[in-house]
């Protein structure tokens, strides 16, 4: 796979400060007064042909995307190939961004996209088993996600895993970014597109399935 991490136009770059010194320090400059600017204008500068700018946006969002796909599914060598095609998409479909809007949420709308596609075409959906087991040392959880982990850990992992297959995927998306990335409801909207009062309705009605769900199994329902 392409390292997009390397950004389109840097092979250039590094190719001219190792022939010429002077352009090496010239490059480097724009590039430290780029990293001043919004995310708008950098998009603008990319399009209008500059794509070594593009590293800017990588080096800007790299790490919060990554991080972001590993909490869906706690595996950080995928998350990371996922990220790389999150980046790559985000580069083929710069020109339909609309400026002035939220590019925040644009990148994260598309990563939150191919990380579900994921999920759905390798089906390992047992990954999300680790959200509710105790990470030692983890102290991002709020507290809601502490209560909740105490009921789930009393749970048979088997039915748990089954219930949450089970739940709606707009639920389950939901109720992961809110108790167990700890998500802001003003943040899962940017990245779902759903008003704050569905997310809550979701997240409501995630955890209420959750739970009778996992009852019916242990009566045998």
């Amino acid at each position: 796979m392409v390292d997009v991490f390397a950004s389109p136009g840097s092979a250039k770059k590094n190719s001219k400060c190792k022939n010429k010194g002077r352009n090496c320090v010239i490059i480097t400059a724009w590039i430290l007064k780029m990293k001043t600017f919004s995310d708008d204008e950098i998009i603008q500068s990319v399009i209008e042909g500059r794509t070594q700018n593009f590293e800017i946006l990588v080096e800007r969002y790299k790490r919060k995307i990554v991080n972001f796909i590993n909490k869906m599914i706690y595996d950080y060598d995928e998350a990371q190939n996922i990220a790389q095609d999150v980046f790559l998409k985000v580069y083929e479909t710069l020109k339909k961004y609309k400026r002035g809007n939220n590019f925040s949420a644009f990148i994260f709308t598309i990563a939150k996209n191919l990380t579900l596609n994921y999920i759905k075409k390798s089906k390992r959906t047992v990954l999300f088993s680790t959200f509710f087991s105790k990470q030692a040392g983890e102290k991002h959880f709020s507290y809601e996600a502490q209560q909740e982990e105490k009921y789930l850990e009393s749970q048979d992992e088997e039915r748990l895993v089954t219930a949450l297959k089970e739940l709606k995927e707009n639920q389950r998306l939901a109720l992961i970014l809110k108790v167990y990335l700890n998500f802001s409801y003003n943040k899962i909207a940017d990245v779902t597109g759903w008003s704050i009062p569905k997310i809550e309705t979701l997240i409501s009605r995630a955890k209420s399935n959750l739970k009778n769900k996992i009852f019916l199994q242990e009566k045998g329902a």
